[in-house]
């Protein structure tokens, strides 16, 4: 198998999706508005602003957390670690203020959806167009698994743009404002929205937990059997309760829910990966993940789940500094 970074640049074409900077970076659970007026804020400057210099005033914001906070970036640094082992702490900071930086521009990418129009195409650059639109007119449901690489948010929304619609699960953020201002960007440009309230689970009791997660399934396998597609990122373990898988070298817990929807849906499995590269973001739609219905469900619940992550450790491993998982990924087993 070629590189991640060689499989780009073979072919440009249409557009497709997912994911999105990491929630964790705007999350406030306590009630404050703070978050939702820094974003207005931000937002305001990103509409006025040349998007060059943008990316300018995001680099340098992300540059003061990172001195000021810097507990703030623990959780990345520790996941870069790991997955560039024979780093030395030198080397392995730039990789992490390249990463913050990135994920500053991510976030620009975010804002300025709202404003985009039918122009947040330009700069896409699509490699095999033709697996998602096979996928999609199979009319059995995609589920487009993805992770936090690159600018995801922007790759969704520019698919949606070409007439390729698809929804996405987003963790709900506070306080509410905020969500609806994050996710306006998003249904902008026609992008719908499933939203799961990784909070309230937390919070709740065994049986409230359950229901709620139940909820956002019940819509993602009504959306998967009515023929729709949904994107999911797959590395972040948002509730606390995935399933652990080898990644890596070392276990470590991964959300399947939307997997084992899928299967049970007989939907299309399908990775696609959106890194950014010069001039754009790139698209890179994998083969779909055949399974088998009438095996298993657990054992062919964790094959599939193991062949994704395993295409998603290409794609970290060529492209770290565009990974951006705030959260540790590598957590003791409870």
């Amino acid at each position: 198998m070629s590189s991640a970074g060689q499989h780009i640049e073979r072919g440009p074409g249409g557009g497709v999706p997912v994911a999105g900077a990491d929630a964790a970076a705007v999350r406030c659970d306590d009630g404050s508005m703070l978050p939702y007026y820094a974003y207005r804020a931000a937002e305001a400057l990103v509409r006025i602003l040349p998007r060059r210099a943008a990316y300018g005033v995001a680099v340098g914001c992300v540059e003061v957390l990172r001195t000021v906070r810097p507990g703030a970036v623990r959780g990345l640094r520790s996941n870069l670690a790991h997955v560039l082992p024979d780093l030395d702490s030198r080397s392995l900071e730039r990789v992490v203020r390249r990463n913050l930086r990135d994920l500053g521009r991510a976030w620009v990418d975010v804002m300025a959806m709202r404003f985009e129009g039918d122009d947040i195409s330009d700069g896409l650059v699509v490699d095999h167009m033709e697996r998602y639109q096979e996928a999609a007119a199979s009319g059995r449901g995609v589920a487009v698994i993805s992770l936090h690489l690159g600018s995801w948010e922007k790759g969704l929304a520019a698919g949606n743009s070409l007439g390729f619609p698809m929804a996405l699960l987003a963790e709900y953020l506070r306080p509410p404002q905020l969500f609806e201002r994050v996710v306006g960007s998003r249904r902008a440009q026609g992008v719908r929205i499933v939203p799961i309230d990784i909070a309230a689970i937390r919070g709740a009791d065994e049986v409230t937990a359950r229901r709620l997660g139940a909820a956002a399934m019940r819509d993602v396998l009504r959306i998967l059997k009515g023929g729709g597609a949904i994107a999911l990122a797959l590395d972040r373990d948002l509730i606390g309760n995935g399933e652990r898988f080898p990644f890596f070298g070392a276990e470590a817990p991964f959300p399947v829910g939307v997997v084992d929807a899928a299967m049970r849906a007989g939907s299309v499995i399908l990775p696609i990966v959106l890194p950014r590269v010069p001039g754009g973001v790139g698209a890179f739609v994998h083969e779909e993940i055949a399974y088998d219905r009438s095996a298993p469900r657990h054992e062919e619940l964790r094959r599939v789940t193991l062949e994704i992550l395993g295409i998603f450790e290409g794609w970290i491993r060529e492209f770290p500094e565009q990974w951006h998982v705030l959260d540790p990924v590598w957590v003791p087993e409870r």
